[in-house]
């Protein structure tokens, strides 16, 4: 049995790491198997509380990185640290218990037989009081807008409400660092608009909650504070959406568009009107009807 001495010094940190730090990757490399590495040599310091989108063609590494940060995948060199702490086969699953992944298919992630057992598992292994349980997991679900479905069996919901119950499960664990693969692939505009409100929500509950948000939906990405663009494994691009969606020509050349709101806003500065600091397509709409 572990002792909190034990866990203690199991997380103890590495002074070299800065102390605003979330994710700290080091030269991280990973191949599943020994003809191709997937992720090459991919050096990043996430902040905490920053609001990451990660986007890249498929294959370029998004979920393979997703899975090292949550110690699924473990990686062939380099190495990964969780506010400061270095992940190591001895520490993962307690470095985890801060770490949230919603996979982009909700059906690896379920184990309850109900929409209600599924919440609640993670909360059980969280060793939270069964007396808190049923009033969170029902304020999970309204959040989601799944609360009409406690009862029934994920067999029974379609592709999207299960994505709904995979990040009602995840979000009730309060995890630091949230990381969304895909999580709204399966799901309608009305339904992608409503998990972004709900990352909003669970910012504002949680100031330092980290967020990664892994996406082909290129204008969910404009709305974010940092962009990462991935390319063959490789960190390709690193900064403010702004910055990172200027390079327009090299986006293209590796198969990426433009999010719309960056199109028209670039084609509106150029005829002199100011829609600076323009985030999304909301944004730009209020902006131009003021």
């Amino acid at each position: 049995m572990r002792t909190k001495k034990k866990e203690a010094e199991l997380l103890k940190r590495d002074s070299s790491i800065p102390e605003d730090s979330a994710v700290f990757l080091q030269d991280l490399t990973f191949g599943y198997d020994n003809t191709k590495e997937d992720i090459r040599h991919i050096t990043l310091d996430i902040k905490k509380g920053q609001y990451i989108s990660v986007i890249g063609h498929n294959g370029s590494g998004k979920s393979t990185l997703a899975k090292l940060i949550d110690g699924i995948l473990v990686q062939n060199s380099g190495e990964i640290y969780i506010f400061g702490v270095k992940m190591t086969d001895s520490n993962a699953l307690i470095l985890r218990k801060d770490i949230g992944l919603v996979f982009q298919n909700p059906d690896s992630q379920f184990i309850g037989a109900t929409v209600r057992d599924d919440i609640a598992f993670g909360l059980e292994n969280a060793c939270v009081p069964y007396t808190e349980m049923d009033d969170i997991i029902l304020s999970c679900a309204k959040k989601v807008g799944m609360e009409d479905y406690l009862d029934s069996e994920p067999s029974n919901l379609s592709g999207g409400q299960k994505q709904r119950v995979a990040l009602a499960g995840v979000i009730a664990r309060k995890p630091k660092i949230l990381i969304l693969d895909e999580s709204g692939a399966m799901l309608d505009p009305k339904g992608k608009l409503a998990i972004r409100e709900i990352i909003k929500e669970s910012r504002k509950e949680i100031p330092e909650l980290t967020v990664l948000n892994i996406t082909h939906q290129i204008d969910d990405a404009y709305d974010c504070d940092r962009v990462l663009v991935l390319n063959g494994g490789k960190l390709v691009l690193d900064g403010k959406p702004e910055a990172v969606f200027s390079n327009d020509d090299f986006l293209k050349s590796i198969q990426l568009d433009i999010p719309f709101a960056h199109k028209l806003s670039k084609c509106l500065k150029e005829k002199g009107l100011d829609v600076k600091d323009v985030k999304n397509d909301e944004e730009l709409l209020d902006k131009l009807c003021r």
